[in-house]
């Protein structure tokens, strides 16, 4: 028993030469991955995107292998660790007393977006003496350090340090925490108490530590003895090893498995509508209690929604036989067929070779790939404060009267696509955020989709299309639009706003496609479904919901832009934005950050008579031209006197006029002298 503590040593040891190589262990991961070993993901996040992870801890690299997943793959594992770094210790025959992290946790830091700058390597320094120094020598402001960063605490951070040093430090991870409390242990909440918590469980319970987490862990269980297979994974909370798993299909014109709430059951007949059995028949009667079933919308949403557990095998009910099964989790992000479909690893598996039918037997191989897909789309969001946006905030920051304000966001409710346009400078991004900040009623990002149209963008980009995988090969994968719609379906009872930054930069028609049809605000709605071009069957249809809301901006001034198709013109409305240099929200703003009213007053009067220039140059320029109230609101710490005036000027002003009178320097050179003046 606990024979996997040597290899852990050691792998321990070893992970600390790759402080300042972490790219090396990065890399390792993805070939991992490419064996179709199911280990932590190596995609990060930013507020722009995704990108490839560029950082680790040894942490994060040790939960490859604890974390909801098969012996199986941990010991496959373990052993490319063992060949790769030629480590001496055997591979273990157990992982009793090994507790394992969420699978959708299972990085020790957070995204890029939320990641502070020294959060790994407070990480490294944790893992350094976790490994080399005894308990009493442990400075406890290294492990404070990094209760600091988001997304972990002690428990997570306690069991890393137990992965890597088992005999000299502890996990309080929720078992063990109800373990030591029943027995008169105080539980720490920060590291100087962690300390003390080791002492007193050495003086009650004695030091071996691996014995007293297998121990919390078999509790936990209402058991005293184990079979020695494996911790379980994240989901097996039966831990029988007959536990089977299945793929359960179900019609939404028939029965709607998403409004199925959370730990509510459902029954599922072994015969269908004409009295027949059912395809796979065989399977009802195999079902049992405690299997897992992977539960799957057909057309036309084709995609996982959720797990769920047998509650009841076959049974006789005066409707006829019947399994019964709840709900236990709901995904917040889908995983699509095609996704599955597409993964190198599921060939061969039942429903993805053929899914007509209604209940497909899966291996456990198969469920934990699939498992594994479902937790990197599904990783819990750091719980932010979502503050509250309301009419007088949006007043205030947009520079816009009541009045005006009111009438764009009645024509948005009417129309439900609206385009703002005017030239460089006005804000129209800026007010596109607010403005669906404001319907929703707080600064709620979740609900909120921003993408920016280019010469190169698609409809592949935009809707669905092929697209390459990572082992060869092609497979459907969704666009940002139509992963969009999903999400706003599945949550009809809220407004989704979708922003498209330069819509007029695109080529439209190619990338909406037959969408064109559905943007209309008379033809939202399942009853409007359509086929799209990659639909594999004419069953498989697509429609944006009543929920969805179209904000696009464009540039009035860009000349490289062609004109907006006539038949997306139809179904827009266009709201004009101007400079606002005379508003009172402007004038606000700029005092705020220190400017006099001398300054203000200049600005006011001098790019109001160059926008006036601008707007009576109606051959080669014009009203879509003028400056933008925009150049000269300064960020946030930002003086705004003639210095910071000037410059502006000369780096920000001066370029867009020499592009305006390419042809006119000494006008440009007259207009830059007035407004230096």
């Amino acid at each position: 028993m606990f024979a996997w503590i040597p290899i852990y040593k050691e792998i321990a040891r070893k992970l600390l030469e790759y402080e300042h190589r972490q790219s090396e262990l990065v890399e390792l991961i993805k070939q991992l991955r490419a064996k179709r070993l199911t280990v932590v993901s190596v995609t990060d996040k930013t507020d722009e995107g995704e990108l490839e992870l560029t950082e680790i801890d040894p942490f994060t690299f040790f939960a490859c292998f604890n974390r909801g997943q098969s012996s199986a793959t941990r010991m496959a594992i373990l052993n490319e660790l063992k060949t790769r770094w030629s480590l001496s210790a055997p591979l273990p025959t157990d992982f009793e007393g090994v507790p394992v992290v969420d699978n959708r946790q299972s990085w020790f830091f957070p995204y890029l977006s939320d990641r502070g700058k020294d959060d790994i390597s407070k990480l490294w320094r944790l893992a350094k003496v976790s490994v080399e120094e005894q308990p009493e020598a442990f400075d406890p402001q290294v492990l404070q350090d990094c209760m600091k960063i988001k997304t972990v605490g002690l428990p997570k951070l306690t069991m890393g340090m137990f992965w890597m040093n088992p005999d000299k430090y502890l996990s309080v991870d929720s078992r063990n925490r109800s373990f030591f409390q029943s027995r008169g242990v105080v539980i720490p909440d920060d590291a100087r108490s962690y300390f003390l918590f080791l002492k007193e469980v050495q003086v009650k319970l004695g030091s071996d530590f691996p014995s007293l987490s297998r121990q919390a862990y078999l509790e936990s269980l209402g058991k005293t003895t184990l079979q020695p297979e494996s911790a379980p994974s994240k989901t097996a909370r039966v831990t029988s090893s007959d536990r089977r798993y299945w793929w359960l299909n179900a019609n939404p014109n028939i029965w709607n498995l998403e409004h199925l709430a959370v730990g509510r059951t459902q029954t599922y007949t072994s015969h269908n509508e004409s009295g027949h059995k059912r395809q796979k028949y065989k399977y009802f009667g195999d079902v049992k209690p405690g299997d897992i079933v992977v539960g799957y919308v057909t057309s036309p949403q084709r995609e996982v929604i959720a797990i769920c557990e047998i509650t009841k095998g076959l049974h006789a009910s005066p409707t006829g036989e019947r399994i019964e099964f709840k709900k236990t989790e709901r995904l917040q992000t889908p995983v699509t067929y095609e996704e599955l479909k597409g993964n190198p690893a599921l060939v061969g598996s039942e429903p993805l070779i053929n899914n007509q039918g209604s209940l497909f037997a899966l291996t456990e191989e198969e469920y934990e790939v699939i498992r594994a897909v479902i937790d990197e789309k599904n990783y819990p969001p750091i719980d932010k404060e979502v503050l509250p946006y309301l009419e007088s905030d949006a007043v205030t920051e947009l520079f816009l009267t009541q009045e005006e304000l009111a009438q764009i966001v009645r024509r948005l409710r009417r129309k439900k696509n609206i385009v703002l346009q005017g030239p460089p400078g006005v804000g129209k991004t800026f007010l596109a955020k607010r403005l669906a900040y404001l319907l929703i009623g707080s600064k709620n990002q979740s609900r909120i989709e921003m993408i920016q149209f280019h010469q190169s963008y698609s409809y592949e980009d935009f809707v669905q299309g092929f697209r390459p995988l990572e082992n060869g090969g092609f497979a459907i994968k969704a666009g940002m639009f139509y992963s969009f719609c999903r999400r706003a379906q599945r949550d009809s009872g809220n407004d989704y706003f979708f922003i498209i930054d330069e819509i007029n930069r695109g080529n439209l028609g190619k990338i909406f496609g037959e969408l064109m049809l559905l943007l209309e605000e008379d033809k939202r709605g399942m009853d409007f479904a359509i086929p799209l071009t990659y639909s594999q069957s004419a069953d498989e249809k697509f429609f944006i919901p009543e929920n969805v809301y179209f904000i696009g901006t464009m540039n009035t001034a860009d000349r490289s832009l062609s004109i907006v198709d006539y038949a997306l013109r139809r179904r827009f409305a266009f709201i004009s934005l101007e400079p606002k240099f005379h508003s009172a929200g402007f004038e606000t703003q700029l005092r705020k950050a220190g400017a006099s009213d001398i300054l203000i007053k200049k600005i006011q009067m001098r790019i109001s008579t160059l926008n006036q220039q601008i707007s009576d140059d109606t051959r080669n320029l014009g009203l879509g031209f003028c400056i933008g109230h925009s150049y000269f609101c300064p960020s946030d710490g930002i003086q705004s006197d003639e210095t910071w005036y000037i410059d502006i000027i000369d780096s920000e002003i001066k370029p867009l006029l020499d592009e305006y009178w390419v042809d006119s320097p000494d006008k440009v050179a007259d207009a830059i002298g007035r407004l230096k003046a």
